[in-house]
């Protein structure tokens, strides 16, 4: 997720989880980030921004219509952070495999009424996460009292409730925050309300000067201040507080450091606040009670109007092609069924002879691929092949892949796949164990190495090389459009006559003119027929510069990922929500096989199987 947009989406108590990580993705990616409740996050045109759930137990029923939602609407990235290691928040996961539960159970994340344990923990595992993603080495304090010690000077933590219970006795209590601090404004609100504490109301150092201070003109006798001043902004917290009426009694905590870790220790401040309200009410925070109407009102859930699947289906294929198209003109409309339902007839119609798959995001998902097949897919391999479908598996690796193909099929059906190595540059039979043979690399091929090393957009990148491809990782938060437009401006400075691919995780350079067509010309000949013969194609990277755009740019290029803007080819027809090795199963249960032809029933509307 890092350096794109964000919705960080908590509801309750979650919802101050949700504030923190979106301060930290901004803090530490530079890109817009905002806490949602679940309704918002419905509610929401998302467009190009992922979104992050937070829920302690994955059982909030709101927490999973949102996440459920946003999977049908194919947001990406999309995760959930779950401090339990079962819950229907991991059921949504599994049934929308493109997504990410991170499971995180304790059996000290046992909380009441209001989160606590599982709000410092979270807090604690997404700032982790962040600091390894942006190469922060910077290390956390061993314990809570050195990281309160440290950013606020206070040694006994026993002091925060003292010095906050004359602001919290008061009537009204008004929190006063610097911007990094905002998370603990947020937390502390949904305590007091929550647990009914107190009037608060909440307003970051200027924002008060605007407008909010006549409070103080008209119910300073009954108001007091809990200030949380960080980001250097000391001076400007003292002459604020200069300005107020004497008569409210304020409690103020400065702190400073790093901006996260002031945020942290923000959060952990505002409990012993809460605290200090609670001993004034007499109310635990984490029993307040529950009544039998919030019993009733917490189990009532948003959910998404009933739909027609034919045309959440027509939807959702337009939307991967054309992902901006405004579909409520009914001109736009029109013209795009006419595309999707000539689609549609052209799969059905066709006698496929043969099948090309892509190996990375097809066949495997990224979080698995340098493990054997699941049994699904490879039962689903061997099925076509039992049936004697020829099969070939057009990938950017190398040898890995044959060697997982061979691991997950029995060797009696090795005989009915070809394997098109690095984008093509290799073709062998999957049966040989010795291909690809290793390439020494030529001297051009040292000198581009070379020249990329120098390069800016990829310093230190990992990279490999032989005499047919040079693969280039990138990093969370690269731009890859970006990255492919640096590589090929300096292979024509280097003057190399190369094609530029992208994958999920890596930029190849493919050396030679070859190309993942070889693989489709293998398999027709493997049929014995000839170009007029449909071949199907199912990958991935479907839209330019991916490296199965080449591949799917055929009526029956099939993408279970990103889809070509042509409306002719390459074409996404598995369900909304459904990507990725999910969608590759999609189309293969619907594949059905017979002598030495298959013919691919796609029915949109009608559901097969958990599909």
């Amino acid at each position: 997720m890092a350096g794109r947009p964000l919705l960080t989406v908590g509801s309750g108590g979650s919802y101050s989880t949700a504030s923190f990580a979106a301060f930290l993705h901004e803090f530490h990616t530079r890109a817009i980030a905002r806490p949602v409740t679940p309704l918002e996050m419905i509610s929401t045109p998302v467009g190009d921004a992922g979104v992050l759930c937070f829920s302690a137990s994955g059982r909030n029923r709101d927490i999973c219509t949102s996440f459920k939602i946003a999977a049908q609407r194919e947001v990406r990235p999309l995760a959930a952070l779950v401090m339990a290691d079962q819950s229907p928040l991991h059921d949504l996961g599994r049934s929308f495999g493109y997504s990410e539960i991170a499971s995180y159970p304790s059996a000290n994340f046992k909380d009441g009424f209001l989160a606590v344990a599982s709000l410092i923990a979270a807090a604690l595992l997404i700032m982790r996460a962040y600091k390894v993603v942006v190469g922060d080495g910077t290390h956390l304090p061993e314990d809570i009292e050195e990281l309160i010690e440290g950013t606020t000077g206070i040694k006994d933590r026993s002091q925060i409730a003292d010095i906050a219970e004359p602001a919290v006795s008061m009537l009204a209590v008004s929190v006063l925050h610097t911007g990094s601090l905002k998370p603990v404004a947020v937390d502390l609100e949904s305590r007091f309300v929550e647990a009914a504490l107190g009037h608060l109301h909440t307003a970051d150092l200027r924002n008060f000067g605007h407008g909010r201070h006549n409070w103080f003109a008209k119910r300073g006798d009954e108001t007091g201040v809990i200030a949380f001043i960080g980001d250097g902004q000391t001076k400007l917290a003292t002459r604020t507080f200069d300005l107020l009426p004497k008569a409210s009694p304020l409690g103020r905590f400065d702190f400073s450091g790093p901006r996260d870790t002031q945020a942290l220790a923000g959060l952990i401040v505002g409990l012993h606040v809460a605290e200090a309200a609670g001993r004034v009410v007499g109310v635990d925070p984490a029993k307040p009670g529950v009544p039998e109407f919030g019993r009733k009102l917490y189990r009532l859930g948003p959910g998404p109007s009933r739909r027609n699947l034919d045309e959440d289906h027509f939807e959702m294929a337009v939307r991967r092609k054309a992902r901006n198209t405004n579909l409520a003109q009914q001109a736009t409309r029109d013209k795009w069924r006419t595309s999707y339902e000539a689609a549609l007839s052209r799969v059905a119609s066709a006698e496929i002879a043969g099948i090309v798959f892509d190996y990375d995001g097809t066949l495997c998902d990224a979080r698995h691929r340098f493990e054997q097949l699941s049994d699904e897919v490879a039962g689903a391999l061997a099925r076509l092949a039992e049936g004697g479908a020829p099969i070939g598996v057009a990938t950017g690796r190398g040898g890995s892949a044959g060697e997982a193909l061979r691991s997950s099929l029995p060797k009696t059906l090795w005989d009915r796949f070809v394997v098109g190595y690095y984008n093509g540059s290799v073709l062998a039979p999957l049966a040989d164990k010795d291909a690809p043979a290793v390439a020494s690399t030529d001297g051009s091929v040292e000198d581009l190495q070379i020249a990329l090393s120098r390069e800016p957009t990829f310093e230190g990148r990992r990279s490999r090389s032989n005499a047919w491809q040079i693969t280039v990782h990138l990093e969370p938060g690269d731009d890859p459009l970006y990255a492919v437009s640096a590589m090929e401006a300096l292979l024509e400075r280097c003057a190399v006559n190369a094609r530029v691919a992208l994958s999920s995780h890596s930029i190849d350079i493919i050396l030679g003119g070859a190309s993942k067509l070889r693989v489709v010309e293998a398999i027709r000949e493997s049929a014995g027929v000839d170009r007029t013969t449909a071949i199907l194609r199912i990958g991935d990277r479907g839209r330019w510069p991916g490296n199965d755009a080449e591949l799917l740019d055929d009526p029956l290029g099939l993408t279970v990922d990103e889809a070509s803007p042509n409306p002719e080819v390459c074409w996404a027809l598995s369900p909304p929500g459904v990507l990725g090795v999910q969608a590759t199963l999609y189309y293969l249960a619907r594949l059905n096989w017979n002598d030495d032809r298959g013919c691919l029933d796609i029915r949109p509307g009608r559901r097969k199987g958990n599909l």
